[in-house]
């Protein structure tokens, strides 16, 4: 996968939030494949050419609608976006679905759930790199029996991060 594609999956997840919010809305719409895209919508959409036909129509319709918000987004978020892009560009497709299901899954807990996550992550990131490491290698010792994953695989409050950078 090259860097373009990530850079628009990782717009595309940023963008669609609010389509994961509302389930069932539009549950009628009928799915666009990618043919009956314009020639433009094409060109923009062209990273996602691979996925577009196995997008629920409610997301391919969100997709379309925010296309104009992302070229409206002033160029310092923009850049952020595709600086973060750049660092799934290499990841296998199975690694892209995980990366999806588990943004579903935040998309769909409470506003206090996703704020506690967010304090846990801000938590972790303080930890010098070395304890990052550490906790990271533990993680990988308890789960190594259960194939190759890792800490994004895990529905982890952050609490056991703080607690065990304790002496």
């Amino acid at each position: 996968m090259n860097s373009k594609c990530a850079f628009f999956i990782l717009g595309f997840w940023m963008l669609t939030l609010p389509a994961f919010a509302q389930p069932g809305a539009d549950a009628d719409m009928p799915a666009l494949n990618w043919e009956s895209l314009n020639e433009e919508q094409q060109q923009l959409l062209a990273p996602l050419q691979e996925d577009w036909d196995t997008f629920h129509p409610h997301r391919q319709q969100h997709i379309l609608r925010n296309m104009q918000r992302w070229q409206d987004l002033p160029p310092e978020q923009r850049e952020r976006i595709k600086r973060r892009s750049r660092e799934l560009s290499g990841l296998e497709r199975e690694q892209r679905e995980r990366i999806r299901n588990n943004f579903e899954a935040f998309a769909g807990m409470s506003e206090e759930e996703r704020r506690e996550i967010r304090r846990s992550y801000q938590r972790y990131r303080e930890l010098s790199e070395r304890r990052r490491r550490e906790l990271f290698d533990e993680f990988q010792r308890q789960h190594s029996g259960r194939g190759r994953r890792g800490p994004s695989d895990e529905n982890v409050s952050g609490n056991d991060a703080q607690q065990s950078d304790r002496p």
